[in-house]
């Protein structure tokens, strides 16, 4: 599973991270998303930019040399970003697309020993869970990010 981003940039926040991320539009600005992979990308990024005289401890946003660029891995972030849909709505054609589910949103919920009214609460109402199990076996279910779930719980109630 492996999304194309618009855009790949290699950031360096001066800390010693040298992090490949794909640059989206979101809300008519730029963000970045990290690689899942960013890890393991990182020493050769870190060596291109040294190749350019660019040392670990300087900040700043560089272009991704396409031989990078195509090593990195990215998952559901981006192909939220780049669809422009709600989160339920999303992880819905997630499911159809990406992870091959095309049934019924309960099957897949028992398949991956969810409960298939949260699967439908999340998918139709936009509706994530406060429990922190429950939020843990949707975000395995659909392959999300570790905590992904509860960061968008936490905007959520930061844009209130």
């Amino acid at each position: 599973m492996n999304l194309r981003p618009l855009g790949t940039r290699i950031l360096q926040n001066g800390y010693g991270d040298t992090i490949v991320v794909a640059e989206i539009e979101r809300r008519g600005r730029k963000d970045y998303i990290p690689a899942e992979n960013w890890r393991e990308l990182e020493p050769a990024a870190r060596d291109y930019l040294e190749s350019l005289g660019i040392s670990i401890s300087e900040t700043g946003n560089y272009e991704c040399p396409q031989h990078i660029a195509e090593r990195a891995r990215f998952g559901f972030e981006v192909f939220w970003a780049q669809s422009g849909l709600p989160l339920g709505e999303a992880l819905a054609e997630w499911r159809r697309q990406w992870l091959g589910a095309n049934d019924d949103h309960s099957v897949f919920a028992i398949r991956h020993g969810v409960s298939p009214r949260q699967v439908l609460l999340l998918e139709k109402h936009n509706r994530i869970p406060r429990d922190a199990y429950t939020r843990r076996e949707l975000e395995r279910a659909y392959m999300l990010p570790q905590g992904f779930l509860r960061a968008v719980l936490d905007e959520r109630e930061r844009a209130r």
